[in-house]
């Protein structure tokens, strides 16, 4: 993003607007997020699949696994995420409170959509209120209306919301929901809403990948979200011509 002049008189707080009608800070957030790594959601009939690149640690002692992008918050509900990985763990817990405080006062599971307006809510009063900051993640919130069809809500850090049925968010999130848009058919099982999403984060990613970088959930009705091993994830994606071998752990040294 470039500085225009007269720019600086508007971005000190996220309250302020330009004469433009601009909010900076939010804009600042949302570049913040492009940093990162794509991450992308797919509906399918009885499920969605979340899959996001993460970069892996440089060095091999340290557990891939630990890094996620996509996240349980309750049976039935879940969550991809792009941008700032310590924000990201705020506004889970968030999430997860919600959806705990719905089940004890209705004695149900909370609509995810319920839950998208909340989280919406909360983010936007990051940018209306001083001495605050907005969180520099995007989400992908996923769930299941009454009659078991899923669906997508996205979140960014203006606390703006919108339906999908596959999207993506990171970098590059434009010219992979344009993939998506072209791609995507009309009717989707799990394995093609899984290659598909793989294929839209290889569109995100400058180079190829190992199939480790690869945080790849699915989620059902009335389950919790499942995570996919390094394992299947490898025996998914094999063949695939963008999945590449791991450089973890450098050159090794001369003897």
């Amino acid at each position: 993003m470039e500085m225009q002049p007269g720019q600086m008189a508007y971005d000190r707080a996220s309250t302020v607007f330009s004469p433009d009608g601009r909010l900076f800070q939010v804009e600042y957030a949302l570049q913040a997020i492009q940093m990162g790594g794509t991450a992308v959601a797919v509906t399918y009939d009885g499920g969605i699949v979340f899959v996001a690149y993460r970069n892996l640690p440089v060095s091999s002692l340290a557990d891939a696994g630990s890094i996620e992008k996509s996240f349980a918050i309750d049976p039935g509900l879940g969550c991809v995420t792009a941008g700032l990985i310590a924000d990201s763990r705020v506004l889970i817990e968030f999430l997860r409170l919600e959806a705990q405080r719905h089940r004890i006062i209705f004695g149900e599971s909370a609509p995810f959509t319920v839950l998208g307006h909340a989280l919406g809510t909360h983010l936007q009063q990051f940018t209306q209120f001083g001495g605050t900051r907005p969180f520099a993640v995007s989400l992908l919130l996923g769930g299941f209306s009454n009659d078991g069809s899923p669906g997508l809500i996205e979140l960014d850090p203006s606390g703006a919301t919108i339906g999908w049925k596959a999207y993506a968010i990171g970098r590059n999130r434009r010219a992979v929901a344009d993939f998506l848009e072209e791609k995507i058919p009309p009717t989707r099982t799990e394995e093609t809403a899984f290659r598909l999403a793989v294929q839209a984060v290889a569109e995100g990613s400058p180079t190829p990948f190992p199939p480790e970088a690869l945080d790849a959930s699915i989620l059902e009705p009335d389950t919790e979200l499942r995570r996919l091993p390094v394992a299947e994830v490898s025996r998914r994606v094999a063949g695939m011509p963008f999945i590449g071998a791991s450089e973890r752990g450098g050159s090794k040294s001369k003897p």
